[in-house]
């Protein structure tokens, strides 16, 4: 391999690495916001059956255990995702830990969806 290869190659490199860690920042930051989206539509979800009566309304939503894990779940869910992340962003399968978090996020968001029922 010539000396241009490999300084190209090594830029290459060090390209790919920034924008690995960019990308896992970036979805860690977020993280942040997906968790006080979860807690607000889970309030505005509780709001919504204010209405309902066991008769009217079916489903009033996860169990109190169920709802308390999401309410204080989500938040601490974020920061560490943010703490995991200073550890494992140069890593190269650093993007795991906020993909792992957006699943925990997103699957919080699905219980909530699924068991509260509007009139």
């Amino acid at each position: 391999m010539s000396e241009v290869q490999v300084a190209t190659r090594d830029t290459h490199d060090q390209r790919t690495a920034h924008r690995r860690r960019l990308v896992n920042w970036v979805l860690a930051a977020l993280t942040v916001l997906g968790a006080v989206a979860i807690v607000v539509y889970q309030y505005l979800q509780v709001l919504a059956t204010a209405g309902c009566s066991e008769n009217t309304c079916a489903k009033l939503g996860p169990s109190p255990v169920v709802f308390g894990l999401i309410e204080y779940g989500a938040p601490v869910v974020a920061v560490l995702t943010i703490g995991l992340s200073f550890v494992t962003a140069r890593t190269r399968y650093g993007i795991v830990v906020p993909l792992v978090a957006w699943a925990l996020l997103l699957t919080a968001f699905a219980v909530l969806t699924l068991t509260f029922e509007t009139p």
